[in-house]
């Protein structure tokens, strides 16, 4: 039964990693979209500034102030899953090599341990949902940002 622990928490711990690793990837590729966004509307406010006011540009403004903000809450919750993964990812390192005594006791004919590795599971599982969730919102801001 130890074997079949250990390997659900070899499993785990590489998945998280791999979350981690994606989740960091994506927050840096939606920052730089912010960072862009905001580039264009500090250009922007430099024309509005020189005396050149258009209703295309305060209607510019507005779409991109709305994009930072909806870029900004979605990398929000990538940096939660960032902090998420990190934690999945330690917790089954220090389950898997730190053997304790305790983890041993027998509760209901499962051990302490057989316990937090089905939590961890869970826990795993609800991230991989989340992710999939992060992944569908990003394709309708994909699909909404990018209609003609």
């Amino acid at each position: 039964m130890e074997t079949f622990f250990t390997s659900i928490l070899s499993d785990i711990s590489n998945f998280a990693l791999v979350i981690f690793g994606f989740c960091a990837t994506l927050y840096t590729v939606i920052y730089s979209f912010i960072l862009n966004k905001k580039d264009l509307l500090k250009e922007l406010n430099e024309t509005l500034k020189l005396g050149e006011k258009v209703i295309s540009h305060t209607q510019k403004e507005q779409n991109y102030i709305l994009y930072i903000r909806k870029m900004r809450l979605f990398n929000k919750y990538i940096i939660a899953c960032l902090w998420f993964s990190l934690f999945l990812y330690l917790s089954s390192l220090i389950a898997r090599y730190l053997k304790l005594y305790f983890l041993k006791i027998e509760i209901l004919g499962i051990t302490i341990e057989g316990y937090f590795v089905f939590i961890l599971l869970i826990l795993t599982i609800s991230l991989f949902l989340s992710i999939i969730l992060l992944i569908n919102k990003s394709i309708k801001t994909y699909n909404k940002t990018t209609k003609v």
